[in-house]
């Protein structure tokens, strides 16, 4: 029901293409105040309740960091190598929707990975929307499925990272050193809402 709330607030919510990065979150801090910024994306008030939130905007390929509703860091990221929402396993996209990081763990290729719990009940209607309607690839087996192992990881790719070519299979990478100092703002539970 909480995913079903955030998720009507979501619905309304545009984003911008030019953020300026602000103070990281700290501990045990109030708010912080952000000066010097035009666009409509500075504030949340739908997110005044969480202590971290975290937005990614796949059209200008940043996450966003918010505490309590007021932006206080912005990464740049790429996604999955596809555009558009996921819909399978093996379609090389990155789902949009509202998830939430539920494991963080130390990885060999890209230093970190955090699970998010892709995917939704929103993503499984799709998945049997999209088998039904044939806009999904039919197998023997009834369907590719749903996938998962989708996440917030480091890379190994930190050249095409950096000049935003989207190579993951449906993730979202950071550079490693943005990764480190985004890990310390976000705990398990943080909300992630993936949009175009």
């Amino acid at each position: 029901m909480r995913h079903l709330a955030w998720s009507f607030l979501l619905f309304f919510f545009v984003a911008s293409c030019t953020p300026k990065p602000l103070p990281p979150v700290a501990e045990e801090t109030p708010p912080v105040k952000a000066v010097n910024r035009v666009d409509h994306e500075i504030s949340l008030p739908w997110g005044q309740e969480e202590p971290v939130l975290v937005t990614v905007n796949k059209t200008c390929q940043t996450l966003n960091v918010y505490n309590y509703g007021k932006l206080v860091r912005t990464f740049p990221v790429v996604l999955g190598r596809n555009p558009g929402r996921k819909l399978y396993q093996g379609d090389r996209r990155t789902p949009n929707g509202l998830y939430t990081i539920i494991d963080r763990d130390p990885h060999p290729r890209w230093w970190r990975f955090m699970l998010i719990d892709y995917p939704s009940e929103e993503d499984a209607r799709r998945y049997q929307q999209g088998l039904s309607s044939g806009t999904i690839p039919g197998y023997k087996n009834g369907g590719p499925g749903l996938g998962g192992a989708v996440g917030i990881h480091g890379s190994d790719r930190e050249a095409f990272n950096r000049v935003k070519i989207n190579w993951t299979l449906g993730c979202i990478s950071l550079l490693n050193s943005d990764l480190k100092e985004f890990e310390k703002m976000v705990s398990l539970g943080t909300f992630v809402y993936i949009h175009e």
